[in-house]
């Protein structure tokens, strides 16, 4: 399976820092991935580990569509990539999954729909963000996963469970690869 990742921040904030530990994560266990940030700094940062193939810095959802290899499940990590994937879902039928932390209700205009139902999945890291996708009638699956925190006493083991947990979506996007792009 190949997973490939957007995140299009800029700033390296906490954020940046799960981002990091999920790619290392992945890697142990084996995951090919395929990353393409607007952050340098990061791009350096998980350009070490064994598994993972690093895209030239982007700026815009479109360039990050325009270099994204054929991958299994896109994973976009921030909102200013959620247009890259739905572009990848409605050419090239592969699904992707979003993250959304913010935990205010999503706008309801016609693409911002488009991006939340047309996700194979979204994840969230509160139930306070996951419950802001109540009213939005939305059909993806929402899935709850906090990110890695560095005051648990074992981050190693933290950092594997939320890869697995990260893998196992990812797994079930890749299922909805199978329907054709303009069924959809």
């Amino acid at each position: 399976m190949m997973i490939g990742h957007v995140n299009l921040e800029k700033s390296m904030n906490g954020t940046g820092e799960h981002f990091v530990k999920l790619v290392e994560g992945l890697d142990r266990q084996g995951v090919r991935q395929h990353v393409l940030v607007a952050n340098g700094s990061l791009a350096r940062r998980v350009a070490v580990y064994e598994n993972v193939s690093v895209g030239p810095v982007v700026r815009t959802a479109v360039i990050a569509f325009c270099l994204m290899p054929d991958v299994d499940v896109a994973h976009l990590h921030d909102a200013r990539s959620s247009q890259a994937g739905l572009v990848l879902r409605l050419t090239r039928s592969i699904p992707y999954i979003l993250t959304r932390r913010t935990t205010t209700t999503p706008a309801l205009n016609p693409v911002a729909r488009s991006i939340l139902n047309r996700s194979a999945g979204i994840t969230c890291p509160t139930e306070t963000a996951a419950s802001a996708l109540a009213g939005t009638r939305c059909d993806a699956p929402v899935d709850v996963i906090p990110d890695i925190s560095h005051e648990l006493g074992d981050a190693d083991h933290a950092t594997n469970q939320i890869a697995a947990e990260h893998h196992r979506i990812y797994r079930r996007a890749a299922d909805t690869r199978r329907i054709p792009a303009l069924l959809i």
